[in-house]
């Protein structure tokens, strides 16, 4: 069994921080670690030369991150640091695979994929059948409060907190009607019946829509459509988002926002409605440990979860979010979880105030999420069940 693994580090800030939790949990279960830093590449090439021998070591990556052709870990044919040291490459990608289909054409030795959905596995096993390590792991929550010493709820200063950006849905007309009115058409019919059903993965309604279209489409040419519609999936998650925040504060409940592009928010009712500009990933956590409410707004992983459900639980706050499949299986609705309705947004805002005028049944979900959480969704976690899946066969 190798003991040594690598993880990327100075690139996307979410994805700097998932690296270093996961980092702690392959400490812990008696991994030696190593931390490329992508912003000092020349030097961390040499230590990382030091500290990765011949087949003695993983890498374990975010969207691909020191799988690209990077050019410090790539010699001038091509061949990657990985391949002429035999180290696996196991990529987690935490975005839909269709926003990378042209690194997921190439071919690579000792590569596995890790979906965080299991929608998404799906769409690798039809369109990527030759990709190995297709595996499920779901994102995983970061606790501040390990010892369970959360700030109870008479000490919290916000009532409801939503830690991501803000893009409003007319930024994506251009996309949508790019190629003229008949493609416009086209596209919109998509998003409408996703908006109508969204319980739907977004890669089958588009799927549908261009077989009816074109009867004699190729598995090869959905392959190579389905990501040139990426935008529909972005315009997905800007449409719930401001419909969730804006019906909430709407209603008089105040809301506070962690991220660009808040202040573009419509609604009636603006002055219930505060903000800051992006924060980093402890930001982020930091706020969420002084709200009563977590809300999430699914990015469209209708059969996965978004860290902001862990990150929520494990600190002590109520995560108030959409369904999938997979949140379904793993949490009980006001038990651990206040779940809502997509369809049915507009009931929103009942569920906010009565659980905010309920500090006992507050206190109650709170408690039951928290020890779920720490027990099985936090990144210590996701370390040991991808170690147990599959690091510890490589």
């Amino acid at each position: 069994m190798r003991k040594k693994i690598v993880l990327m580090a100075g690139g996307t800030e979410t994805l700097d921080y998932f690296s270093r939790q996961l980092e702690k949990g392959f400490q812990m279960l008696g991994f030696q670690t190593f931390l490329y830093d992508q912003q000092a590449e020349e030097e961390n090439s040499e230590a990382l030369a030091r500290f990765a021998g011949f087949s003695d070591s993983i890498l374990v990556a975010f969207n691909f991150e020191g799988i690209h052709y990077e050019p410090a870990l790539h010699d001038g044919n091509g061949q990657s640091f990985w391949e002429k040291r035999d180290i696996p490459c196991v990529n987690i990608a935490v975005d839909h695979p269709f926003y990378y289909p042209d690194l997921l054409k190439i071919k690579r030795k000792n590569f596995y994929e890790i979906s965080i959905d299991r929608f998404h596995m799906q769409y690798m096993k039809q369109y990527y059948p030759d990709i190995p390590g297709n595996y499920f792991l779901p994102l995983g929550g970061t606790s501040l409060f390990p010892d369970g010493s959360y700030l109870p709820f008479s000490k919290r200063k916000y009532d409801v907190v939503f830690t991501g950006n803000f893009t409003p849905k007319e930024t994506f007309d251009c996309h949508i009607d790019r190629l003229g009115k008949e493609y416009a058409v086209f596209y919109r019919s998509i998003i409408d019946e996703l908006i109508q059903n969204p319980a739907l993965p977004n890669e089958t309604v588009i799927e549908k829509h261009l077989k009816r279209e074109f009867p004699e489409i190729s598995k090869e040419e959905l392959a190579e459509t389905i990501p040139n519609m990426i935008f529909i999936d972005t315009y997905l998650r800007f449409y719930f988002r401001e419909k969730a925040v804006q019906v909430l504060a709407d209603a008089g409940i105040h809301v506070h926002c962690v991220g660009f592009g808040w202040e573009k928010l419509p609604c009636k009712h603006p002055e219930n409605l505060t903000y800051e500009g992006n924060k980093l990933s402890l930001d982020c956590l930091e706020r969420i440990s002084e709200a009563k409410l977590s809300l999430n707004v699914m990015p469209w992983f209708k059969d996965g979860a978004h860290d902001r459900v862990f990150n929520a639980m494990a600190n002590g706050s109520i995560c108030i979010t959409d369904h999938s499949r997979y949140l379904d299986e793993i949490l009980s609705d006001n038990e651990n979880v206040i779940f809502y309705d997509l369809k049915k947004i507009e009931h929103l805002p009942k569920k906010v105030k009565n659980l905010l005028s309920n500090p006992d049944k507050m206190e109650h979900i709170a408690q039951n999420a928290y020890r779920l959480a720490i027990e099985n969704h936090t990144w210590l976690k996701r370390a040991e069940t991808l170690c147990n899946m599959l690091l510890y066969r490589l």
